[in-house]
C-alpha cells in the first residue's frame, strides 16, 4: 500500500512506559518480529521517568526506536499525545507497554483502515497470556454492566447472561469479521492521524475513561470505532508501570470513579441539577469507598503476613 499524503511511514507504534523494563522489552521484541508486509512503520517509546533502566535498555537493544524521556510521570494521555506529535505516519497505533503483538496484528488494522473510510479507530482483540478473552470491545457502561462487568462476580457466575453478552459484544467476537463498537481499550488501538488530531487526541485531564471519550468525540464528527477480531494482542493487564502498593491503588480507585462520573455526565449531557447526575455520583462514591476499604485491608494484611514470615524466619 503506497503512502498517502506527506507522512514518511504508514504506521507509528506508540507505547508509554514507566518502570516496566522487561515488559517493554517483550513488547518491542514482538514489534521487531511482527509481520508488516509492504507497510512501513516507526516505533516511538515515551518513558514517564522510569528508574529501572528502561530507557537505557531501549537505547541499547532497540537503536531504531525513537525515545522521548520525561523527567516526571506525566500520565498516559499526555505521554501518548506527546508520542503522536513526534510521529510521522498515516496511522497511530497505541499499545500498552505490557503487550505482545501477534504476527501481523497491527498490519491487519492498517489494511482495515485503508479499506473502510469511515473508520476513525479500530482496536485489536486483547487476550490474556493463556489465550482467554479480555473483552476489549465494550458498550457504554450502564447500571447493568456495572453489575455484570467483565471482572464482576456476576459475570463469573453468569457469563452468558444477556446483559453480559450485549455489553461485551460476545456474539460479535465469536465471528472473524470486524464490527462497529461503542469503544475499545487503548491497550491496542489504531487511529487515523487526521482524526486523532481533529479531536485533540486523548483527553489529558483524564487517566481512566479516555477511551470512551475519544470514541464519543470521533462519533460526534461522523467517524466510527471498530474492533478487529483477527488482530490479536496479548495483554499482561496491570503488569506495566511498576508495582501497585496501597497508595498507588488508592490513586487508581479514586481516579477511576471520578473519571467515570465525569465521563457519564458528558456522555449523556447531564446538567448540574439533573437527579440522575447526583444518583450516579452517590452510587460511584459508595462503590469507590468499598473498594478503598477492601484494598486497604488486603494490602495491610499482606504486609502483616510478610512481616510475620520474616519474624518467624
Amino acid at each position: 500500500m503506497p503512502l498517502v499524503g506527506t507522512q514518511k511511514y504508514d504506521i507509528a507504534v506508540i507505547l508509554v512506559g514507566m518502570n516496566a523494563r522487561e515488559y517493554v522489552r517483550g513488547c518491542l521484541d514482538s514489534l521487531a518480529s511482527a509481520r508488516w508486509g509492504d507497510l512501513t512503520h516507526e516505533v516511538v517509546y515515551v518513558d514517564n521517568a522510569s528508574t529501572d533502566g528502561s530507557v537505557e535498555m531501549v537505547e541499547a537493544a532497540f537503536p531504531a526506536v525513537r525515545i522521548l524521556s520525561n523527567s516526571t510521570n506525566i500520565g498516559f494521555c499526555k505521554a501518548a499525545n506527546q508520542g503522536a506529535r513526534a510521529a510521522d505516519s498515516r496511522y497511530y497505533m497505541f499499545v500498552n507497554d505490557d503487550t505482545v503483538a501477534i504476527e501481523d496484528a497491527i498490519a491487519k488494522l492498517a489494511r482495515f483502515m485503508d479499506a473502510v473510510p469511515d473508520a476513525g479507530a479500530v482496536g485489536s482483540r486483547l487476550l490474556y497470556a493463556d489465550g482467554s478473552e479480555q473483552w476489549s470491545a465494550r458498550r457504554f457502561p450502564t447500571v447493568l454492566s456495572a453489575l455484570f462487568g467483565r471482572r464482576s462476580v456476576l459475570h463469573r457466575l453468569f457469563p452468558d447472561a444477556p446483559p453480559v453478552r450485549r455489553y461485551l459484544y460476545k456474539a460479535e467476537l465469536a465471528g472473524s469479521a470486524p464490527f462497529e463498537v461503542e469503544w475499545v481499550s487503548a491497550a491496542g488501538v489504531m487511529f487515523r492521524r487526521e482524526m486523532f488530531r481533529a479531536v485533540a487526541g486523548f483527553a489529558e485531564d483524564y487517566y481512566y475513561w479516555h477511551e470512551i471519550l475519544i470514541s464519543d468525540r470521533l462519533r460526534a464528527r461522523g467517524w466510527k470505532t471498530y474492533l478487529h477480531p483477527e488482530s490479536r494482542v496479548i495483554h499482561f493487564e496491570g503488569k506495566g508501570s511498576g508495582p501497585r502498593p496501597y497508595r498507588v491503588q488508592r490513586f487508581h480507585i479514586l481516579d477511576f470513579h471520578r473519571g467515570a462520573y465525569r465521563c457519564y455526565c458528558e456522555h449523556y449531557g447531564l446538567g448540574l441539577i439533573s437527579p440522575r447526575r447526583w444518583l450516579v455520583g452517590a452510587a460511584l462514591g459508595a462503590r469507590a469507598l468499598g473498594l478503598l476499604v477492601t484494598s486497604w485491608v488486603s494490602s495491610h494484611f499482606s504486609g502483616w503476613s510478610r512481616a510475620s514470615q520474616r519474624a518467624a524466619g
